[in-house]
């Protein structure tokens, strides 16, 4: 079942309604979980998902990548060489926001979403000094 769902979930993840394309992501880490074979299905379109501006998005595709990582040595290969800088990005953005009271949570901006990025750069910085040495100074502050 999954073999079959996965074309139409690839096309649901570039759905303009951040909504659907949260719930694609949701349903393609399922699929990956299942038959990790189809990793490299969802490799473009995750890596897409990680320019997100919206938040449950992001956070999903953040989830994404990192199970597409765990999975498959050649996503976390695809991963280290495109999107490094942009998640180091993402993480500063965020560390650095003003105040935004529908993510905030104790003062900090989105805590889950600062822990599932973190989570995906050590993924990625394991055994590779050039993407640790990308993410130092944001991990430093």
């Amino acid at each position: 079942m999954a073999r079959d769902l996965a074309p139409d979930i690839e096309r649901l993840l570039q759905f303009r309604d951040p909504n659907i394309r949260k719930k694609a992501a949701l349903c393609s880490i399922r699929i990956i979980k299942k038959v990790p074979d189809l990793a490299e299905n969802f490799m473009h379109p995750a890596s897409s998902l990680l320019k997100e501006k919206h938040h449950g998005v992001l956070i999903t595709a953040v989830q994404l990548s990192t199970d597409l990582c765990k999975v498959s040595s050649e996503a976390l290969e695809y991963f280290r060489e495109n999107c490094i800088e942009g998640l180091v990005k993402t993480l500063r953005d965020i560390a650095n926001s003003p105040y935004s009271p529908e993510y905030d949570i104790a003062g900090i901006t989105d805590p889950f979403l600062h822990i599932r990025l973190l989570k995906l750069l050590r993924i990625l910085g394991q055994g590779d000094a050039g993407a640790s040495d990308c993410m130092t100074d944001i991990l430093a502050q």
